[in-house]
């Protein structure tokens, strides 16, 4: 019996384990710390799960719990370097190279004392910060750091991106579309003739980069984290996520037996399993593997101060919907590449016409009558959603959200980035950062 996941410490003994099954992840129902190279990091309490070979059986001990949110709840708290993490858990690096871009710092004392107002009170922004489930926050106004705090990390750690992954993924598309390598409005199957005579057969790309490609693989069903025979938990283990010796032969082939939900084109209904197929896509027009394609477009081209990673399983597939991580800074530096300071020295990295696309090019239709919920949680009007991110407002500003407190929010308009890591813990949730940078954006606090 193997734990895979860093170094477990407990003063509790493992449950009782049924004979004959052949466990490759347990977690207690205590409390327990991860031993990472740097320092220790806290877990809360949570019930035991076992996931054993044999499917993703899973055998709960003291209640019914989510398989995929117990993983994350382990998972969200990556602080650590690749040698400890990553050793259980395949990865491939994400390399940089070339010149640092520099981000000066000029901390805003009202910035800081910003008066924010949550569910939990009125607190300055600082305070709500330390007060909360929040990991590291960073906000970047005209190329310079304005506010920085790390309440349970440190600066140079790489923290799990979650879903914000999905925004590389279609940025990638988005410079193959300017290069005329992908046209997104031709069905994927015209790139990928193996999914065709499938349920993907004529879906258009656009429609999969705006998570519209009605795909029966969804997840917002009721048992889709929860169930190991669920479309999306099978997919998940196709990929070879969470555990690297769990893998199909070859992933396309759990795709050729996916169904249609509805007509593709209609409601947004968000799966990582449309990023996973555009990655796909992108390993196939430039015949390189994911990482290196990420690395040599994006990551040595913004001036990234250290190396990022992606999961990836054993049989090579990156874990696109969700599996980067890098340091809160070099995900602020890819926020920046998005604004009008980071545009001018980037290499022309984000075009006019993919700028235009996210502001401009979404259907509003999609995201009104689709699946989708609000992370501000305000009054905040959604535009659209499209090329992956989740919503757009009315202002133009954009944002893409990940499981358990992850964020990155872009005012264009503002010259502005605010980028976030968070952990999710029971019964507090995630951290309320979204809704903050929307009092942020209104407060006047970054107009000329």
């Amino acid at each position: 019996m193997s734990i895979r996941i860093a170094h477990i410490v407990t003063d509790f003994s493992p449950p009782d384990i049924q004979e004959g099954t052949d466990p490759i992840l347990i977690i207690w129902y205590v409390k327990v710390n991860l031993r990472f190279c740097k320092h220790h990091t806290h877990l809360e309490l949570f019930s035991i799960a076992v996931v054993t070979q044999q499917g993703y059986n899973i055998i709960s001990v003291r209640k019914k719990i989510i398989f995929i949110s117990v993983l994350i709840l382990t998972l969200s708290r990556i602080v650590a370097q690749p040698n400890d993490f990553f050793d259980s858990f395949p990865y491939s690096v994400i390399s940089r190279a070339g010149i640092i871009r520099e981000l000066p710092t000029n901390f805003r004392e009202d910035v800081a004392n910003f008066s924010t107002e949550t569910s939990s009170g009125i607190a300055t922004l600082k305070n709500y910060v330390y007060n909360s489930n929040t990991d590291g926050v960073i906000i970047i106004h005209k190329g310079e750091i304005v506010f920085e705090e790390y309440p349970q990390m440190e600066r140079e750690d790489k923290h799990l991106y979650f879903s914000l992954t999905k925004t590389f993924v279609s940025t990638l598309i988005a410079i193959l579309e300017d290069r005329d390598i992908i046209d997104v409005s031709r069905p994927v199957d015209h790139y990928m003739p193996e999914l065709k005579n499938s349920a993907w057969e004529g879906i258009p790309v656009i429609d999969i980069l705006d998570m519209c490609s009605g795909i029966n693989c969804r997840e917002k069903e009721e048992d889709s984290y929860d169930n190991p025979n669920s479309c999306f938990m099978r997919f998940f283990a196709a990929i070879g996520f969470p555990d690297g010796n769990n893998t199909w032969d070859n992933p396309v082939e759990f795709l050729l037996t996916m169904d249609k939900f509805e007509k593709n084109g209609l409601k947004y209904d968000y799966t990582g399993v449309n990023t996973w197929v555009l990655s796909w896509l992108i390993e196939r027009v430039t015949d390189q593997d994911f990482s290196t394609i990420l690395s040599t477009e994006i990551w040595q081209k913004m001036g990234a101060e250290s190396d990022a990673q992606i999961l990836t399983s054993k049989s090579g597939h990156a874990v696109t919907p969700m599996g980067m991580s890098s340091s809160l800074r070099d995900l602020g530096r890819f926020g920046l590449l998005f604004t009008a300071t980071g545009r001018k020295d980037s290499n022309g990295i984000i075009s006019e016409a993919y700028l235009d696309k996210i502001l401009h090019g979404g259907r509003p239709e999609l995201f009104a009558s689709g699946y989708g919920s609000n992370h501000f949680n305000d009054e905040t009007i959604i535009s659209h959603n499209t090329y992956q991110w989740d919503h757009v407002t009315l202002e133009g500003d954009f944002f893409k959200s990940g499981y358990g407190g992850q964020g990155l929010y872009i005012s264009p308009s503002l010259d502005l980035v605010i980028a976030f890591f968070g952990t999710y813990r029971g019964n507090s949730g995630s951290n309320q950062l979204p809704k903050i940078s929307r009092q942020l954006v209104r407060s006047g606090l970054f107009k000329d």
